[in-house]
């Protein structure tokens, strides 16, 4: 009767009375096809609310809690967030996307066990003995610039932020040493660190991010103390006092307890600008001892300043890469790789950022000895909006191998071959192979270690060559 009611209300509204039979007609299928399409959302309504209340229990804990949102009588998956132990914000919203593949990092992590289970003390040694950890992208096909001919930015999305900040034991306290050797050095420091006034408030919030996730990813590695407001770095042991750098350089903290390099994007002044992609990000702070250099220079500075010397960028990448960054979501950050070949292993002397750095990975007249002499050298980046301040925060994690590593790595050689097949003449400068005849002996050294793998699986041998 409420039914018939209903539709008596919505379709005719009290003007029209079904006394026609032709009237009649239309009422009774009008009214059929309505009664269906509301029971069909009453029982899509239901099962919802049963799916959601299953997938949806209620449940926090002292340093992990979730977040379930409810909107009328339905209940949205619960989002799991960290809570930091210094500030008590609860910001910083955890995200996976298990459906996506694989990542070099996830694929080979027995890689990075072997050099914490190895006898090997020296880690020149280990690198020369072991499989090369810098090469773990290329060995999966992904050198970051994949596309021949055109320049791409290779984003994608971060898997599990169990990879967002990459502390691997066996490099660890010797990378913060090096670190803390430069950011000690008062020449040193104003190269190493810049920040404008304004983005302590982004600084801070990365510190939080960070003292909240550091000691949950690696209990083994970092203790927080609440009592004390202190961090504990143990393989370097050293205890911070995060008041002595919260109200003045947060990100130096965040430097000094970390294997990464980091960098702060300030967004443009108005969301207008931002949507509109009239205004790009600019670089606001950074602590930089291993990736790059002129810091100093670059503070203040837009994306398409920062990334000038790169061939290619203001044509293939500018606009998209302001488009994605305007888009970018707190619980949705993104990674990419790119790689790079120095004459040293040395990681605090950057091969980018300077006319200095770029003259010194220059290479000029080389035999495949002085190939097998240098160093491969790759960086995995994850970049993330910080949800309060909305910056974007730029993770560089830099490593290192001998190139002559990737005998050991057929494929990874190949890899690196096909993206520098792919290059441009202005790239292949910018990377360093300064003319075609050192491209040529580069290639046929990558070549070589492919066609002897090749070679060796033809005649049943399984020797060093291996894939994995």
């Amino acid at each position: 009767m409420m039914m018939t009611q209903l539709i008596n209300d919505v379709f005719i509204g009290g003007l029209l009375e079904p006394t026609t039979n032709t009237t009649r007609i239309i009422y009774i299928t009008v009214s059929g096809l309505l009664l269906s399409v509301i029971g069909y959302h009453l029982y899509r309504r239901q099962s919802i609310m049963q799916k959601s209340t299953k997938v949806c229990p209620a449940a926090t804990t002292a340093s992990t809690g979730s977040i379930t949102a409810k909107k009328g009588n339905f209940m949205r998956k619960e989002r799991p967030v960290v809570i930091c132990p210094f500030s008590q914000g609860t910001d910083f919203i955890v995200e996976t996307a298990e459906n996506l593949p694989l990542t070099p990092l996830e694929m080979y992590e027995d890689w990075v066990m072997e050099y914490q289970r190895t006898d090997i003390d020296d880690d020149a040694n280990k690198r020369n003995a072991l499989k090369p950890l810098a090469a773990r992208w290329l060995n999966m096909g992904m050198s970051g610039q994949d596309t021949p001919g055109i320049l791409r930015a290779g984003l994608r999305r971060l898997k599990n932020t169990k990879y967002f900040l990459v502390e691997e034991p066996h490099r660890l306290k010797t990378e913060l040493l090096l670190k803390k050797k430069a950011l000690d050095d008062p020449q040193r420091f104003p190269r190493v660190f810049v920040a404008q006034p304004e983005s302590l408030d982004a600084q801070r919030e990365c510190l939080d991010m960070f003292l909240a996730y550091l000691p949950r990813r690696y209990p083994d590695q970092y203790v927080y103390d609440t009592a004390s407001n202190t961090i504990t770095v143990k393989c370097i042991d050293t205890t911070f006092h995060i008041s002595d750098y919260y109200n003045t350089r947060p990100l130096e903290l965040c430097e000094r307890i970390v294997q990464e390099d980091l960098c702060l994007m300030s967004p443009p002044k108005s969301r207008e600008a931002e949507m509109a992609v009239t205004e790009s990000y600019r670089m606001a702070a950074a602590a930089v001892v291993f990736s790059f250099e002129g810091l100093p220079e670059k503070l203040g500075q837009p994306m398409e300043f920062l990334h000038a010397p790169v061939p290619g960028y203001e044509k293939h990448i500018r606009k998209s890469m302001n488009i994605t960054f305007s888009k970018l979501k707190s619980e949705q950050p993104v990674w990419r790789n790119n790689w790079g070949i120095g004459p040293s292993g040395e990681m605090d002397k950057p091969l980018y950022g300077t006319v200095s750095s770029m003259e010194q990975r220059k290479m000029t007249n080389i035999t495949e000895d002085d190939i097998k002499s240098m160093f491969l050298k790759v960086e995995y980046e994850t970049i993330r909006r910080l949800p309060k301040t909305r910056y974007i925060l730029f993770t560089i994690k830099s490593m290192c191998d001998p190139m002559s590593a990737l005998e050991r790595l057929p494929m990874a050689a190949a890899c690196l071959a096909k993206s520098i097949r792919g290059m441009s003449t202005d790239m292949h400068k910018y990377k360093g192979i300064d003319n075609d005849d050192v491209c040529q002996a580069v290639l046929k050294y990558l070549d070589r270690i492919y066609d002897n793998h090749q070679s060796d699986q033809g005649s049943g041998s399984t020797g060093s060559n291996s894939i994995l």
